[in-house]
């Protein structure tokens, strides 16, 4: 014979076990839909800083920021300044750099510039520069599909491929590319993340 209780609390049971389903598979739903979300967002800037950022402010957030260089970019604009880290984690998307460069227009932050040089060695392919392009090139189609811009050049007298491409990620455009061997036996993989010009 059922205790007069134990169906009330076998429906109770059973409707919490549904709930706690429910809440699982909405929960999973909505983490499914913000890694969409990431996969192919937008990017805002670079790792802490925002493109936009202050100097006073990007040297608050971080505080090993010094300043490196200027670099002129055209006679009538004045020259960007150039930041580096001293204590910084060249790793981006599992490809190590040997410098990464942050910029500013006037007082305003709008690119990073991350720098690999490499070389033929005596056992030597493929050099890390190559393989880092590659490695981003791959990456980056996955992420945002094809390129809207993609280019190849030789340059003959050295026989060095030049290959570039360029992704445009609203507000910001990433472009990678590859500089082969030349006549000094170094190659280079440059990875360029910018705010896209306000039209």
């Amino acid at each position: 014979m059922m205790h007069p209780g134990k169906p009330d609390r076998v429906r109770a049971s059973i409707i919490g076990l549904l709930a706690m389903i429910g809440i699982v598979l909405l929960l999973e739903t909505v983490g499914f839909a913000q890694r969409t979300v990431q996969k192919g967002g937008g990017i805002e800037g670079f790792r802490e800083l925002r493109w936009g950022t202050s100097i006073e402010q990007s040297l608050k957030i971080y505080k090993d920021l010094q300043f490196e260089k200027y670099v002129i970019s055209g006679s009538k604009e004045e020259p960007r300044k150039v930041y580096v880290r001293r204590v910084e984690h060249g790793e981006i998307e599992d490809v190590v750099f040997d410098s990464i460069e942050y910029w500013f227009k006037g007082d305003h932050f709008y690119q990073v510039r991350a720098v690999l040089h490499s070389r033929i060695g005596p056992r030597t392919m493929v050099t890390r520069a190559e393989n880092a392009f590659a490695k981003m090139n791959g990456r980056l189609r996955n992420r945002y599909g094809d390129p809207s811009g993609h280019k190849v050049d030789y340059v003959t007298e050295f026989i060095v491929v030049v290959r570039e491409a360029t992704w445009n990620v609203d507000p910001s455009a990433i472009t990678i590319k590859y500089e082969g061997v030349g006549s000094t036996n170094e190659d280079l993989f440059t990875l360029t993340m910018q705010e896209k010009p306000k039209r």
